[in-house]
């Protein structure tokens, strides 16, 4: 499994447009995407708007790409946290960074309704967070990532 091509280890003292334009740049996800700085734009327009930081140092950033098949996810890890607004104090450690077409509105929130599965559970929270990709439930989540198939996780997994 190429973890690269959905997966970034960002920065140190790094904010979260910058983060954005990292996880763009490095995951190949995006490749997908026809014009990568017009999709970059909308991701921070729309985080400009509202902060899509969500607590338990999650943030789920989103940007709309017309002409796009599938909604392409990317995660960025950073080690020692971004801050992304005043809202919920702990900083980001986990970035996901959706791209999805606006026609497709039912396949977005399916991929984000399964992302937000998965990370409810601390301890793989946990282990995402530490790079710790060894457990059954960080391979399946992997797994999932690098396949672009979004579905939540299974109660026994």
């Amino acid at each position: 499994m190429d973890r690269s091509s959905f997966l970034t280890l960002l920065p140190e003292a790094i904010d979260k447009f910058a983060a954005f334009g990292e996880m763009v740049r490095n995951c190949s996800v995006f490749d997908a995407v026809s014009d990568k700085h017009a999709f970059l734009e909308s991701v921070i327009k729309r985080e400009k708007l509202q902060s899509t930081g969500i607590g338990h140092a999650i943030a789920i950033a989103h940007g709309k790409v017309t002409h796009l098949d599938r909604t392409h996810i990317a995660l960025g890890i950073s080690s020692d946290g971004i801050v992304f607004d005043d809202i919920f104090p702990d900083r980001v450690r986990l970035v996901f960074l959706i791209a999805s077409c606006p026609s497709k509105q039912t396949q977005y929130v399916k991929a984000l309704g399964s992302i937000l599965s998965w990370v409810h559970d601390d301890e793989l929270r946990g282990q995402l967070m530490r790079c710790d990709f060894s457990s059954p439930k960080a391979v399946s989540f992997l797994d999932m990532m690098a396949c672009q198939d979004f579905h939540p996780v299974e109660q026994d997994a």
